[in-house]
């Protein structure tokens, strides 16, 4: 259901138009990939099965998602680099700061569920298991306050959002954290001894 809703927002976004539209679907649809193998493997991992190390899913996961990180990493950069050369100026300081706080640890949550789950999908671990749920955790926790600061950003720093632009970040953000808090909860539940095999 997430992976409908990140590309209905690619479709959104084409049909939409803007100077940033590529590079908008560009992260939508390596968000998309990078989402579907990282489902897919994770459901590996609640069966109890180790995925080998040559897994194709596995290796092709690995290679997409730092490409969204370098994308995402960059796009915060050059967006901070605007603000500091006075671009919104009109906007609370604070607000702006907050913003820019969670986006940037967004990502580096992201950064780390990847992480650890190339190394705990292959070699399952209570250890692992564990850094899992807490960066998990972190996680929704910043793709609640990410939502709420897309739905309604800081006065003067972007333009006010439409109703339907609202409608579009909210069901978004709603479906992100579900799906986080879902797949927290089948991490702390998944089988704790043996292996069914490997995939």
């Amino acid at each position: 259901m997430q992976v409908a809703a990140l590309v209905a927002y690619g479709v959104y976004q084409g049909l939409s138009g803007g100077a940033d539209v590529w590079l908008s679907l560009l992260d939508v649809g390596l968000a998309t990939l990078s989402l579907g193998l990282w489902t897919a493997l994770l459901g590996d991992f609640l069966r109890g099965v180790a995925v080998a190390d040559t897994s194709r899913r596995l290796r092709v996961f690995r290679f997409v998602f730092p490409w969204l990180t370098a994308l995402r990493a960059a796009m915060w950069l050059f967006t901070s680099l605007a603000i500091l050369g006075g671009a919104g100026d009109t906007a609370n300081p604070i607000a702006v700061l907050a913003l820019f706080l969670v986006w940037g640890g967004g990502i580096v949550a992201g950064l780390a569920v990847y992480v650890v789950s190339s190394v705990l999908f292959v070699r399952p671990d209570l250890g692992g298991r564990a850094r899992l749920v807490t960066w998990l955790n972190v996680s929704a926790a910043l793709s609640v306050a990410l939502t709420v600061m897309n739905v309604w950003p800081p006065t003067g720093f972007v333009p006010p959002p439409s109703l339907r632009e609202q409608v579009i970040w909210g069901v978004q953000g709603v479906l992100d954290v579900g799906a986080t808090l879902l797949a927290l909860r089948a991490v702390q539940l998944a089988p704790r001894a043996g292996q069914a095999g490997e995939h």
